[in-house]
This record gives C-alpha cells, structure tokens and sequence, in this order.
C-alpha cells in the first residue's frame, strides 16, 4: 500500500497540480528513502513508453516512403 502511494505522489508531482492539503498529507505518512528511487523508476519507464512509441512511428513512417 505504502509503494501506491509513493507512486501516486511521483506521478502527481511529474503532472505539477495539487492541492497543499493533499500534498502535506501524502508526505506526513511516507518513507523518504524509497522515494528516489520510486521516482528514478517511474521517469524510466515513461521515458521507455516515449521512446516506443517514436520507434514505432519512425520505423512504419521510414517502410512507407519506400527506404
């Protein structure tokens, strides 16, 4: 339950809109030393998707025009 959270409030940060309430309740009950680290994770794996997706792209874009 604690890693839920901890990703919910990765993800809240990465989109930049909370409300201070919220926010001083999600960080009263987590655990800063896997925070990082659920942070580095969660910028992987977007960064991944982002990636994938323009590979993809790339790759059916560059078969079309015949190359």
């Amino acid at each position: 339950m604690e890693l839920i959270r901890m990703v919910r409030i990765v993800l809240w940060s990465f989109f930049g809109v909370r409300k201070s309430a919220a926010h001083e309740d999600d960080f009263a009950n987590v655990n800063f030393s896997w925070l990082p680290l659920v942070a580095v994770g969660l910028a992987a794996l977007i960064a991944a998707c982002i990636l994938g997706v323009v590979l993809l792209v790339a790759h059916s874009t560059g078969t079309a025009q015949g190359f």
